[in-house]
């Protein structure tokens, strides 16, 4: 579990990249319009970063317990109840991830396959800015898949009902 972890925490740091990214596209653009000029392709890679940003930050904040939950509806149940709900609801997060995971996986290699590129000025392969998406939602299924184990298992979950993490 500790090698999902750091790969949580990896994809939180690429995510933190791709920010970093948009902004100095963001900055070049501005500074290439003063001078007269514009940067090439520069909405595309900053909507590819933010994309990535994005995707990326999923497995990071589930794994730090900052993902939007309704601890409101959990608070007013009672223990069995609360752990079966929130059993119900990892359960469901992770089907979903892990079906946007495939289907992501399935569309980048498809953009693979068929040697998809940008239809802008720099032909980039498309797969490329589209990676983020399936290793994000991947990551996240894993995270998801864990928690569930611990739900099911009867492991404690915590403050607000994140899993306690062992490292």
């Amino acid at each position: 579990m500790k090698l999902l972890h750091r790969l949580a925490t990896a994809a939180g740091v690429g995510a933190a990249v791709a920010m970093v990214a948009i902004a100095v596209v963001i900055l070049a653009q501005i500074v290439a319009r003063l001078a007269g000029t514009q940067v090439p392709a520069a909405d595309d890679f900053a909507a590819w970063a933010m994309a990535a940003s994005a995707f990326l930050a999923l497995p990071y904040a589930l794994h730090h317990g900052e993902h939007i939950r309704v601890t409101l509806i959990l608070g007013r149940l009672s223990g069995g109840t609360a752990r079966a709900v929130e059993t119900l609801a990892t359960a469901l997060g992770l089907a979903l991830a892990a079906w946007a995971a495939w289907q992501t996986g399935v569309f980048v290699f498809d953009s693979w396959r068929y040697d998809e590129v940008a239809q802008g000025v720099l032909r980039v392969p498309m797969w490329i800015p589209q990676l983020p998406m399936p290793i994000g939602l991947a990551l996240l299924a894993a995270l998801l898949g864990e928690r569930l184990w611990r739900c099911l298992s009867g492991q404690d979950l915590g403050e607000g009902g994140e899993a306690a993490r062992t490292e």
